[in-house]
């Protein structure tokens, strides 16, 4: 074998040696849970699991106080309103000995089924926002759009005036209620645009006028002189009033309990509506007749024209928009869809 042979045999061995060191060293390696290596690492996990439970506990507190007040703030209001609707009355019932009918009654229970039934739906809605890689949990600040609508804790209010008889006002409910015949008003007059008011009839007595009427005439209605010109409207969906004379035929349409009934006023085409959604029903009258053009600002009227247990319920009104994706919510639109 000559020399060049020896060597390169000797530098074979040397390299085979080598690599039969390394497999040992890796097989250790491999079967040694060594974690220093990656000591770093699980360093950057002990931090993130510390920060993360700091943010959670924040957030929960944060969730915690929010839900509480926000049970306290509806609590209180419907504290308000069973003052309003019910306590203040039966207090007054019983200190001054007042005699009460089944109305009264029936008014109490519906406003005390009411405020439970609100009481049972108010929930808080807790709610998951991702945070990077943390689940963080926080408490919803406003209900569903469809108890909102429902409970309405921040509503306007709606004033009516009484004309005649004696009916009741309950303002957290926009309920009017009465057992007598009665007239009333809306303490809002209306000269321009186009307004909308949204009625459902609890109980009827099937005897009943929606209509508007001069703001200068309504003292002639408490006086009970009539003819008045400035009124028109209807009795019972279509029988007709116009320059405060009805017209002759008898209505053959009755409005039953739970209908609802929409009465619109357009101040600039001098023109009102009375939609009967049950009955696909859209009746107008025009403000002019024989050359008389009733003039504003004119007032909602509304007439309950024989006795019985009587019980509306404004469910909703405002100013009338047209357009696509509209947003407030007191708006009604007769536009047709596309």
């Amino acid at each position: 074998m000559s020399s060049w042979d020896v060597e390169r045999k000797r530098k074979l061995d040397d390299e085979f040696d080598n690599v039969f060191r390394e497999h040992d060293r890796l097989r250790q390696d491999l079967n040694t849970n060594e974690n220093r290596k990656y000591e770093s690492l699980f360093n950057l996990i002990d931090k993130w699991e510390k920060d993360a439970i700091k943010k959670i506990k924040k957030t929960a507190k944060t969730a915690r106080n929010d839900l509480q007040q926000l049970l306290k703030n509806n609590n209180d209001r419907l504290q308000r309103a069973l003052h309003d609707t019910v306590t203040d009355e039966l207090q007054e019932t019983l200190e001054k000995k007042i005699n009460f009918t089944e109305a009264n009654i029936d008014n109490w229970m519906a406003n005390l089924s009411e405020i439970r039934k609100q009481l049972g739906t108010i929930s808080s809605t807790i709610e998951f926002s991702h945070d990077k890689v943390i689940n963080l949990i926080k408490i919803k600040r406003e209900f569903s759009k469809e108890i909102f609508q429902r409970i309405n804790f921040n509503y306007q209010e709606f004033h009516f005036e009484k004309i005649r008889g004696q009916p009741n006002f309950y303002k957290t409910q926009h309920l009017i209620s009465t057992i007598h015949p009665a007239i009333i008003v809306s303490r809002n007059k209306y000269s321009n645009g186009t307004h909308y008011f949204r009625f459902r009839i609890e109980k009827t007595i099937n005897e009943l006028f929606f209509g508007i009427i001069n703001d200068n005439d309504c003292q002639k209605l408490k006086e009970n002189l009539h003819p008045i010109q400035s009124i028109y409207g209807w009795w019972n969906i279509d029988r007709r009033v116009i320059a405060g004379r009805k017209e002759p035929y008898v209505s053959t349409l009755n409005i039953f309990d739970n209908d609802e009934i929409i009465f619109i006023i357009n101040c600039n085409a001098r023109e009102i509506f009375l939609e009967y959604p049950s009955m696909i029903k859209l009746n107008s009258i025009k403000l002019i007749h024989d050359g008389y053009e009733c003039p504003p600002p004119w007032k909602l009227l509304i007439e309950i024209g024989k006795p019985g247990q009587c019980l509306l319920k404004l469910l909703d009104w405002g100013k009338i928009a047209h357009g696509k994706n509209l947003s407030d919510r007191h708006v009604h639109c007769f536009c047709s869809p596309d």
